[in-house]
């Protein structure tokens, strides 16, 4: 068995939902220690982290970026699972449990595909930057730290290691998150005429936000913009009318309605709302991550599918995600680079129980990262 999967074992036995990031960290920076790479954590609160380590030439202002996220989602009910969710088991070539597939299996791959091209680091025609962070699966807060600390202000291309089942992805939407606070005036159900009910605040905008998006021009390639409430809470107690109430949004910005976009649209719907509304609404945003997109004939989507053909002997053909990632914090680094999602493991599965991923598929995409790391940095 490849040690690979012994440390993805070990990994995928540590629960960090959302929180024990720290350890999966430390086990990383000892693998590496092993190898005589040294890595940095960097600390952000107490059991939260990232790592980074690098190798290459340090004078190079070539730079490719291997991340992915340490954090786990949380693994819902036990019963459900046929396979316990931090075991690590291993059935039919399939090694099962929660971020078997997001997305502990792409960073383990790109970790001994970084020791791999570390033992030849003197041939490296440019720098290789591991990028391992906390909290991807709740806003991203480990990849902004990175951002602000500039760890992504030099680098030329990006590879994050989600789940992509081995395709490689050139773009992939944003993720706007935005509360909407209503409020009112709490008098007794009986006589609502005296109140202002924050409710029927949100219900206005509610029903604004139904098509407040429609004219909104799609992208060529990640199509159309999508929006949902996905929170709504108002009220305490059956018999006063509620003085307080919000509800909470996603939206998934494209490159042709970009979150800038999309905060100024809200901001004038809430602002119409509330010239025309008893109850008083204000606007929060709570994250705005970007929509990324690469051309497709950049050198690091070209060095992708030169890889992909030669050691899986699969299509090359591009496609889009429709997640966000971390790289949506990365890319507002000032200068621009080329961006791709390449991963083992199936989306489809991620968050769901039996989570899993091919081991084949995995201990392939060892060998593809380093191919692409050798062809980008020529």
């Amino acid at each position: 068995m490849h040690e690979a999967v012994l440390l993805l074992q070990k990994l995928i036995q540590i629960p960090s939902t959302d929180d024990n990031e720290e350890q999966v960290a430390l086990l990383i920076r000892d693998t590496l220690a092993k190898y005589d790479i040294s890595s940095k954590i960097i600390k952000h609160a107490p059991n939260r982290c990232n790592l980074i380590a690098e190798i290459g030439n340090p004078d190079s202002t070539t730079v490719l970026g291997l991340t992915g996220h340490l954090d786990v989602v949380l693994p819902g009910n036990l019963q459900d699972w046929q396979y316990p969710p931090f075991a690590a088991e291993i059935h039919d070539g399939r090694l099962y449990g929660r971020g078997a597939a997001d997305m502990k299996s792409g960073v383990v791959a790109m970790v001994y595909a970084f020791i791999g091209l570390a033992a030849e680091s003197a041939n490296l025609n440019g720098r290789v930057r591991l990028i391992l962070t906390f909290g991807e699966e709740t806003g991203g807060q480990g990849a902004h730290q990175l951002m602000t600390l500039h760890y992504a202000d030099d680098l030329s291309g990006l590879i994050v290691g989600e789940p992509t089942n081995a395709q490689i992805v050139y773009a992939h939407k944003g993720s706007f998150n935005y509360t909407v606070t209503a409020k009112g005036k709490q008098v007794h159900s009986s006589t609502p005429e005296l109140g202002i009910n924050a409710i029927n605040g949100l219900v206005d905008f509610a029903n604004v936000e139904a098509h407040l998006f429609d004219d909104a021009p799609a992208d060529e390639a990640l199509g159309k913009l999508a929006h949902a409430i996905t929170l709504f809470h108002g009220g305490e107690q059956i018999n006063n009318i509620p003085s307080d109430a919000y509800l909470r949004g996603n939206i998934r910005p494209i490159p042709t309605f970009n979150n800038q976009a999309v905060t100024d649209r809200l901001t004038a719907a809430i602002s119409n709302i509330n010239a025309n509304s008893k109850a008083t609404l204000t606007l929060t945003i709570d994250g705005s991550f970007l929509p990324v997109k690469t051309n497709q004939e950049a050198a690091l989507v070209k060095a992708a599918q030169t890889a992909v053909a030669n050691i899986l002997h699969q299509s090359t053909e591009l496609t889009i995600f429709a997640g966000a990632t971390d790289a949506s914090e990365f890319v507002l680094a000032p200068k621009k680079f080329e961006t791709i999602l390449l991963g083992p493991g199936p989306f489809e599965i991620a968050h769901q129980v039996d989570e899993y991923v091919e081991l084949a598929q995995f201990e392939a995409m060892i060998a593809v990262y380093q191919q692409i790391a050798h062809q980008f940095l020529q």
